[in-house]
């Protein structure tokens, strides 16, 4: 009876040690900790990976003839464009591999997960210690829930220590390389102005204030209708009263004593009235025609080729030294090619290639536990 003695023994040494790691949390914090820090400095690259695309973007919109040995800028920033767009792809399955990782670890780390796996634990000691029919199950469900618990912690904790010992020094390099060229790739986006989606914004901006302009005109011109309509109507009333005056006595119109006159004067000082606010309402009007047309103006000035490249060409002296500088940034960008695939192998190989090692070791584990029939082991105890 020595040898099952033993083997029982062990067993519940090992549901205790399953249940204090379970609870201590060392292990959890740290590879929460490294995650974190792998996001951020994944974040940062696909930040780096957007602006640099974002310039690669505003070159190949450059509609003037800069040529290196009759080759355009399109041409010349495809292998970049394409080796950007498929790091860009890259880094997202990475981000979303750490967020990942970041959410099961949480999960594992909660105290609903440790209280699961402390009771699969208990029920498993307890029905092995009776000999019951269900410790075939209960054992499943603890070395289920004490792979889940462990397996992601120490496939994380591994992948830490590959990074601290082989990659992180070299990423650390890339990453300050790549970021060094950050400030001449920022000059680019904004020096050479505005972009395509940009540009459709001030045409579209542009339209807006020509459609308001053309409504202000006919504003302008029905209040110069109604303008010229008020002088025919004055004209009109001092032709009628002149007449009446005439047919009235010096003391009737001195002391007003006629009604008819004094309608005619009332009515002409109303005209006077409405006269001297269509007037300043077409003042009004004026103005604000005046301002949307220097606003269309500057758009006009600012969407030009002109005005999207000023910025730069005060920087330059002439368009050779345009071209100079355009070259330059061409050949700054196909330069790091090669770190952003240096970087794009180091990233891969740390939040994709690792997971997927875990995946598979969870699932051959998830096999091999559900096969395992400990029924043996209970008959011999």
């Amino acid at each position: 009876m020595i040898k099952p003695k033993r083997i029982i023994n062990g067993y519940y040494i090992a549901i205790i040690v399953a249940i204090v790691f379970s609870w201590w949390g060392l292990l959890d914090s740290k590879a929460s900790e490294y995650i974190s820090s792998s996001l951020v400095q994944a974040l940062s690259a696909f930040g780096l990976a957007k602006l640099f695309n974002a310039t690669v973007s505003v070159l190949q919109s450059v509609q003037i003839s800069v040529f290196v040995s009759s080759v355009t800028i399109g041409e010349l920033l495809d292998p970049f464009n394409d080796m950007i767009e498929d790091f860009s792809g890259v880094m997202k399955i990475a981000v979303t591999s750490l967020i990942f990782q970041s959410i099961l670890l949480k999960i594992i780390s909660t105290v609903y997960f440790k209280g699961f796996l402390t009771l699969s634990a208990l029920l498993f000691g307890y029905l092995y210690r009776i000999k019951s029919r269900f410790t075939e199950f209960a054992y499943k469900i603890f070395v289920s829930a004490l792979g889940a618990k462990f397996l992601l912690v120490l496939v994380v904790l591994l992948s830490a220590l590959v990074d601290v010992s082989f990659l992180s020094h070299e990423k650390t390099q890339t990453i300050d390389k790549i970021q060094a060229h950050s400030a001449d790739m920022d000059e680019v986006t904004t020096g050479l102005g505005v972009a395509a989606d940009l540009k459709q914004s001030l045409d579209k901006d542009k339209q807006t204030l020509e459609e308001k302009r053309n409504a202000q005109q006919q504003v302008l011109a029905d209040e110069s209708v109604h303008l010229r309509q008020l002088i025919l109507q004055n004209e009109a009333l001092n032709q009628q009263i002149t007449e009446r005056k005439k047919a009235l006595s010096t003391l009737d119109i001195l002391f007003n004593n006629d009604k008819a006159l004094s309608d005619l004067e009332d009515k002409q000082s109303a005209l006077n009235d409405e006269r001297l606010q269509t007037e300043q309402s077409m003042k009004t009007t004026q103005s604000q025609i005046r301002a949307i047309q220097e606003s269309i103006q500057k758009l006009s000035s600012d969407n030009s080729e002109d005005g999207l490249l000023s910025n730069l060409k005060q920087n330059v002296v002439g368009l050779s030294h345009f071209k100079d500088k355009i070259s330059h940034y061409v050949e700054t960008l196909n330069g790091l090619v090669n770190d952003f695939l240096t970087l794009l192998a180091l990233f891969a190989f740390n939040t994709v290639f690792i997971p997927i090692l875990f995946l598979y070791l969870g699932t051959k584990g998830f096999k091999l536990i559900w096969q395992i029939k400990p029924s043996g082991l209970v008959e011999r105890a």
